[in-house]
């Protein structure tokens, strides 16, 4: 009985502590569990995200999402294990792109806009990939 309080007390008290928050990760962490995926992890202006396909259909979501946003692709390149696409956003703001392949046909795609980061950007690409990937968030 102690136990299930304590675990039930643990609960509202992370609840409390994500809506406080005030992140958009956060409340994203809704749509990717939904869709199966896991969580949006947002770490030091990188925002990371798995996708349950494989490297080569992500990779191609990834280019058509940067054309989706009007980000110029400045160079790209594909590996079975690795990818790595880098693109420009008007006027002068870099896009860091990495895909690396995981087991069960899994890839994970992570994304940084600047030097800093742009949370809300972040979001905006992944949100295009599952479109371009058709899963449904």
């Amino acid at each position: 009985m102690n136990g299930r309080r304590l675990s039930g007390k643990l609960a509202g008290l992370v609840l409390i502590l994500a809506l406080n928050s005030g992140c958009a990760a956060m409340a994203l962490m809704g749509v990717g569990a939904a869709a199966g995926l896991g969580t949006y992890k947002y770490i030091e202006g990188t925002m990371e995200q798995d996708y349950p396909r494989g490297m080569q259909e992500t990779y191609n979501a990834c280019l058509a999402a940067c054309r989706k946003l009007a980000l110029r692709v400045t160079a790209q390149q594909y590996g079975a294990l690795e990818s790595r696409i880098e693109a420009l956003q008007s006027p002068d703001t870099t896009v860091k792109i990495t895909l690396e392949a995981k087991p069960n046909n899994i890839t994970t795609v992570k994304v940084r806009f600047g030097l800093l980061g742009n949370e809300n950007q972040s979001i905006k690409f992944h949100q295009e990939v599952m479109r371009e990937l058709g899963i449904r968030g």
